[in-house]
């Protein structure tokens, strides 16, 4: 299937903790960068616009902000100017909670909201609410974008259900630290493939607080294939893709007589243990 070509990023880019004024004068420096560029759809990092690595509650709870805040007006504002649509991360202030949240923002204002679902022991998840939010999905002009960050792309179940929705692209905001190298280099490959996805993962190449994080952001096409990459160093990672292209779940070769449908051979009435944390599969 063929379709329209859209640019698309990842903006790999440092944070300054707890100074959301500053990072948001940077996302928009960046998001300009990248629409002078041709870039339609951008992905930030996990948590960009706040900071991520804090030592308790409270220092998290000061560096966070809210949806209505003047931060991610000022964001909606420079999206609606430039024509971008643009995803975001930050720590989230809600009523008593707090979550590690991220938006897509594009003309028209807010367009999704999604609050991370898998929370590991590591920086500001430590301290935040998971969301219980189901998969968020977006239709923009440019392809349908299911929202994931970070640790969510180590679970199948989650890319999955995006998948299901509809994703053409999975946007995937990241603080992929130290430990990560595998996930740069698997498991965004595999998501992308086991469902026929283009995976967007924004990451940063800095520190802090002692936290060094691996860079790595890439662009990966439905087949796992790096369109974009780049190690540590800050810049935009920019690839041209057929977002169109991700609907095509079937693979035919009449020369090998192969032929496969990643959905349509799925038998989700054998997959109950995959939603059922009390009943294993029998032993036998």
């Amino acid at each position: 299937m063929s379709g329209s070509t859209v640019r698309v990023a990842a903006g790999q880019f440092g944070s300054v903790p707890g100074q959301p004024d500053k990072n948001v004068v940077r996302t928009i420096e960046v998001m300009q960068e990248a629409r002078t560029g041709g870039v339609e759809l951008l992905v930030m990092p996990e948590c960009g616009l706040t900071g991520y690595v804090f030592g308790d509650v409270e220092e998290t709870r000061a560096a966070s902000i809210s949806l209505d805040g003047p931060e991610l007006r000022d964001i909606a504002d420079s999206a609606e100017s430039l024509g971008l649509y643009v995803v975001v991360g930050f720590i989230e202030s809600l009523g008593e909670a707090l979550h590690n949240t991220a938006v897509l923002v594009g003309p028209g204002g807010l367009r999704a909201t999604y609050r991370k679902t898998h929370l590991p022991h590591l920086g500001a998840d430590r301290f935040v609410t998971p969301g219980d939010n189901g998969p968020v999905l977006v239709d923009t002009p440019h392809g349908v974008v299911g929202l994931s960050i970070c640790y969510d792309l180590r679970f199948p179940e989650w890319a999955r259900c995006l998948a299901l929705g509809g994703a053409d692209i999975i946007a995937n905001p990241t603080n992929w630290p130290a430990p990560a190298e595998r996930v740069a280099e698997l498991f965004t490959r595999v998501r992308a493939a086991e469902n026929h996805v283009f995976v967007i993962a924004a990451n940063r190449g800095d520190e802090e607080h002692g936290a060094q994080f691996i860079g790595r952001s890439q662009v990966i096409d439905p087949t796992g294939s790096v369109l974009a990459s780049v190690e540590r160093e800050e810049g935009l990672i920019v690839a041209d893709i057929e977002p169109a292209s991700a609907r095509v779940k079937d693979v035919h070769v009449p020369e090998v007589d192969f032929a496969i449908s990643l959905f349509g051979d799925r038998r989700p009435a054998l997959y109950g243990a995959l939603t059922s944390a009390a009943n294993p599969p029998e032993r036998n």
